[in-house]
């Protein structure tokens, strides 16, 4: 398994639950289209006990792929900006704090 993982945060006037809605389309099309296999969204929380280095972005999205093969067509397929996937990608992303997202792409080892 494949997992692109995406570090971000929120605007400030944007409702989580507007954010959850354009991410579940996203994520719904990318599905249906075969090209990941399922997706989480989290939010860091500060635990209890010492402190330890971590990223400052708040949200996490996790988008889950069948192979490195998968996670590339899936790049390819949204960096080509057609449509529909244009449109859901900008909903998506205008509720994103410009330039705090970070990503990364892991795999099973």
């Amino acid at each position: 398994m494949v997992v692109l993982h995406a570090l971000f945060d929120l605007k400030p006037q944007v409702a989580e639950l507007d954010f959850r809605q354009a991410l579940a389309e996203f994520c719904r099309h990318l599905q249906s289209a075969g090209y990941i296999t399922s997706w989480r969204w989290m939010h860091q929380i500060d635990p209890v006990g010492p402190a330890f280095p971590r990223p400052l972005q708040k949200q996490l999205v996790a988008l889950e792929f069948i192979d490195a093969r998968a996670e590339q067509r899936c790049y390819e397929y949204v960096a080509a900006n057609a449509e529909p996937i244009r449109t859901l990608h900008r909903a998506m992303n205008s509720h994103v704090e410009p330039g705090s997202a970070m990503f990364f792409v892991c795999a099973d080892a």
